[in-house]
C-alpha cells in the first residue's frame, strides 16, 4: 500500500474521473480539473496493546475502514522487535509469529482481514507470508526460489508479489526477479507472470487492483533490481504499457486502485523523484508539487511526498487538496476518504504512533 495528532485544516477535492483504461501514448502529462471543498484533517491515534513499548504504524488500508501494520516491541537492552497488527473499529488484533520467522513487514490487506507482507526466516532471507487462522504463514515459491514478497492483495484473495534468485556473475553475486500472482481460486500455488510482458530482464508485481488488474514493474537487465524502466498492467495473461512522462528513466509503481496507477519518476537514477498517477484513460497527471505519489483510493484521493520537504500531502487527480505538516507519514489512501499512516503527537520525540485522519 510507509502518525498522529496535529489538527491541519486543508481542502479536499470531491470530483473524480471516470474514463475507462486504455493505452494512450502522451509526450506529457495532462492536467485535469477538479472542484474543491474545504476541509480539516482531524487525526485520531489508534491503540497498541500495552506490551507495544515501541510504538506502531499503519501501511496498509482495506476497502470497508480497516487497516494493517506493525507494532514494535522495545526492550531495555535496546533491541526492537516487530509483529503485526491489524485495527478492526479502533481494536488492535494481533497474529502470532511461528518460530523462525521476524521482523514481518506489512504491505497489504483485504476487505477479510488477510494481511500479506514479507518476513525474516531462519535462511536469513525475506520471503513472502499471508495470515491465516491468526497467525503468519509463509507463501509457497517456485523450486529454486532465494527470497520472495508478497506486495498486494485484493478482496478476492489474490495476492501477488515477485520471487528472487540468487544469480553470480564472477566474484558478484545479485537477485533477479520475477513478478508472481498466488491465486485465491488455486490456493498452495505459486505462478510466474507471463503474456504481453517483456522476457527479458527481470520483474515485479508491486500492485493489484479489485478486478485483478496487477501493476508491474520491469527492469531491462538482469543484475540491476532496483531501476524499472517501465510500468505494466497485467491480466489474465495479457499486459499492456503505461505511457511515461517525458524524460523518465526510472519508473516505480507504488499502488494500483479502480484503474488509477500511484507512483513516480525519474530522468536518472540518483535524480530527486517526481510524483505520478495515472488516470483511468492512461494519462500521466502530474499532481501538484509532488516528489512520489504513494497511495490511491478508488475515488482518485491519493497520499504522498511533496518537493522541498514541505511535508505529506493529499491530492484529487492532479490537484493538492492538503499539506500536512508535523513528524508524521501518510502511507494509504483508503477507500472511505480517510488518510492512514503514523504521526508523533510529542512533535518529533518519542515513537510512531499509527494514525488515522478522516476530513471533518
Amino acid at each position: 500500500m510507509r502518525s498522529r495528532r496535529v489538527a491541519v485544516t486543508a481542502a479536499l477535492t470531491v470530483a473524480m474521473s471516470a474514463a475507462l483504461l486504455s493505452p494512450m501514448a502522451h509526450a506529457a502529462p495532462a492536467a485535469r480539473s477538479t472542484t474543491v471543498a474545504a476541509c480539516s484533517w482531524s487525526p485520531e491515534l489508534l491503540t497498541v496493546p500495552a506490551r507495544y513499548t515501541g510504538g506502531g504504524q499503519i501501511t496498509a488500508a482495506d476497502s470497508q475502514g480497516g487497516y494493517a501494520g506493525t507494532g514494535a516491541i522495545t526492550y531495555s537492552w535496546g533491541t526492537t522487535t516487530r509483529e503485526v497488527l491489524r485495527w478492526e473499529g479502533g481494536q488492535a488484533t494481533e497474529f502470532a509469529r511461528p518460530k523462525g520467522l521476524a521482523q514481518p513487514t506489512v504491505t497489504g490487506v483485504n476487505r477479510d482481514g488477510t494481511v500479506v507482507g514479507d518476513v525474516n526466516a531462519e535462511d536469513s532471507e525475506r520471503h513472502a507470508f499471508r495470515t491465516r487462522d491468526g497467525k503468519l504463514e509463509r507463501l509457497p515459491e517456485p523450486a529454486g526460489t532465494t527470497a520472495s514478497w508478497a506486495t498486494g492483495i485484493n478482496d478476492v484473495g489474490d495476492i501477488v508479489g515477485h520471487v528472487a534468485v540468487l544469480a553470480r556473475q564472477g566474484i558478484d553475486s545479485y537477485y533477479v526477479h520475477t513478478a508472481v500472482l498466488w491465486p485465491a481460486n488455486a490456493p498452495g500455488t505459486v505462478v510466474k507472470l507471463s503474456g504481453g510482458l517483456p522476457g527479458t530482464g527481470q520483474t515485479k508485481a508491486t500492485g493489484i487492483d479489485q478486478d485483478g488488474t496487477v501493476l508491474v514493474e520491469h527492469m531491462k537487465t538482469r543484475t540491476d533490481a532496483f531501476d524499472p524502466a517501465a510500468l505494466y498492467l497485467w491480466r489474465e495473461g495479457g499486459a499492456r504499457k503505461l505511457s511515461l512522462p517525458s524524460g523518465t528513466a526510472v519508473v516505480h509503481g507504488n499502488g494500483i486502485s479502480n484503474g488509477r496507477v500511484a507512483g513516480v519518476t525519474q530522468p536518472s537514477s540518483d535524480a530527486d523523484g517526481q510524483g505520478v498517477l495515472w488516470d483511468r484513460d492512461g494519462t500521466p497527471l502530474r499532481p501538484e508539487h509532488s516528489a512520489s505519489v504513494n497511495s490511491v483510493n478508488s475515488s482518485g484521493q491519493s497520499v504522498g511526498w511533496t518537493t522541498g520537504g514541505g511535508g505529506d500531502a493529499v491530492w484529487q487527480l492532479d490537484r493538492r487538496t492538503a499539506t500536512l505538516p508535523g513528524a508524521l507519514g501518510l502511507s494509504a489512501s483508503a477507500d472511505d476518504g480517510a488518510l492512514a499512516g503514523w504521526s508523533r503527537p510529542d512533535g518529533g520525540n518519542g515513537h510512531n504512533q499509527p494514525t488515522v485522519w478522516r476530513c471533518r
